[in-house]
């Protein structure tokens, strides 16, 4: 954790830390380059203005070099005067003799000369030359220094708003969040502590309360499947107490001979019956017991729709030559990726409470893609169903108008469809029929453009 220098053992926020580390050192490098640069273009124009003013000194030498007297040598230095505009006076210093000046008239602030010195054959040479340009160059390099360190501090203030904006407001906002999530009624954070040591140990707290989700999860997960595993056993424990008792007492009743009284042929026929029907209870029971329990895990295979239709088919067609019902089946040629077992038992389910429900009726079985899912249909034009019974069909124990049964075939059916993690529903109007539909996400095979075309339901139907 990073500490400030004005207050020893406070946490330097986040705004700080990016102020000292990342834009104050660019912030200040950019100054000092900015301040050499005007260092630099002042020393270049001092630099230019004095080599101008030597060259000049020398041009007015070497014009003097001819004179033999006094008079000449004056006229030289004049004619090099008016040359060299920039050189106001320009004053011959003799050891032997007296000096010689010559001037051009225009007198000059003490403050905007430049002399210069060149020896020459007859003594010094001194120039006197306007430095004013000089001065006007170097207040233009102050100026344009002074400019561009205040363009780079308004830059500063700009970047320094938008890290605010863009990483401080936002990281804050995260520290908050999670503090928040982790903190609902404890106390939090305060607002001047370092935002990046907060978020660091939040996300450590958060790891530490992932590591021990992860472990509860496991402990749920293997009590779970212990739970499943002793329900299992249960179930088939049950499964074997009450079905030996029962397949003794059917062989019994089988072995019975009633003879010519019909009193107890009757009395037989009602034994046989209730043994069916109890067989048929306890079957369901223990596959409602079977799903609830979560002992059974779906295999998907990629299957074509007809073999299944083939078992659907063999499994109601004597309760349908029996009931007079015609039952179509469409969409054979689909491929699906279901478990062919539950997936089976589910249209036998739906099959047949349609038949049931449809006497000397129809019954329509199609399966169709939608997308990249899969959507089981099962209509018929039996009695149909009230809205009251719609709600309670796929409830235990709700028995179908006209079915001999307990009432348990759409409550499995209910159930295989939510462990394949799938939809069921019902649509129906009272003496219009009844449609079953079962809908599985992620079970179609081809790609969309190379399925049959959709099957129409029509009113006949």
């Amino acid at each position: 954790m990073t500490v400030s220098p004005r207050s020893p053992g406070r946490p330097v926020s986040l705004r700080r830390q990016l102020i000292l580390k990342g834009l104050l050192p660019t912030t200040v490098a950019a100054l000092a380059m900015a301040g050499t640069l005007g260092v630099l273009h002042i020393r270049a124009a001092d630099a230019e203005v004095h080599a101008k003013a030597r060259i000049q000194a020398a041009r007015i030498a070497a014009a003097m070099a001819d004179a033999t007297n006094d008079d000449a040598v004056s006229d030289a230095l004049s004619r090099a005067l008016l040359r060299t505009a920039p050189t106001q006076q320009a004053i011959l210093h003799r050891d032997l003799a007296g000096d010689i000046a010559v001037d051009s008239g225009r007198r000059l602030a003490p403050d905007s000369q430049i002399h210069t010195w060149t020896s020459t054959d007859d003594g010094e040479l001194e120039t006197v030359s306007d430095a004013s340009a000089l001065r006007e160059r170097q207040l233009a390099g102050f100026v344009m220094t002074l400019l561009l360190c205040g363009g780079i501090v308004w830059l500063f203030a700009i970047a320094r708003r938008g890290l605010e904006q863009d990483i401080v407001a936002p990281m804050e906002n995260v520290r908050a969040r999670i503090d928040r999530f982790l903190h609902p009624r404890g106390a939090q954070v305060p607002a001047d502590d370092d935002v990046l040591s907060a978020i660091d140990a939040l996300i450590d707290e958060l790891v530490d309360l992932r590591t021990r989700h992860d472990a509860a999860m496991a402990d749920a997960l293997r009590q779970r499947l212990q739970d499943i595993a002793r329900h299992t056993r249960f179930i088939e424990q049950v499964g074997d107490h009450f079905r030996q008792p029962l397949q003794a007492l059917a062989l019994f009743v089988a072995g019975m001979q009633p003879g010519d009284d019909l009193r107890q042929r009757a009395v037989l026929g009602q034994m046989r019956s209730s043994l069916t029907r109890l067989n048929e209870l306890l079957d369901g029971l223990l596959e409602m017991a079977r799903f609830d329990a979560g002992a059974v895990e779906p295999a998907p295979v990629d299957v074509i729709a007809s073999d299944l239709y083939v078992r659907g088919r063999a499994a109601i067609e004597a309760d349908a030559a029996r009931l007079g019902v015609d039952v179509r089946w469409r969409g054979g040629r689909l491929p699906l990726h279901v478990d062919p077992v539950l997936f089976g038992e589910l249209l036998h389910k739906l099959v047949s409470s349609a038949v049931l429900s449809t006497p000397h009726g129809r019954v329509l079985v199609a399966v169709r893609r939608r997308g990249g899912a899969i959507r089981l249909e099962v209509r018929d034009n039996g009695m149909g169903l009230d809205p009251g019974a719609q709600a309670r069909v796929f409830e235990d124990f709700t028995r179908l108008p006209g079915h001999p049964g307990y009432g348990l075939a759409l409550a499995v059916a209910r159930r295989i469809v939510d462990t394949m993690s799938g939809r069921i529903g019902v649509r129906s109007s009272p003496g219009r029929g009844t449609l079953f539909w079962a809908e599985f996400d992620g079970a179609a095979v081809l790609p969309a453009a190379s399925h049959p075309a959709e099957l129409h339901w029509h009113p006949a139907w």
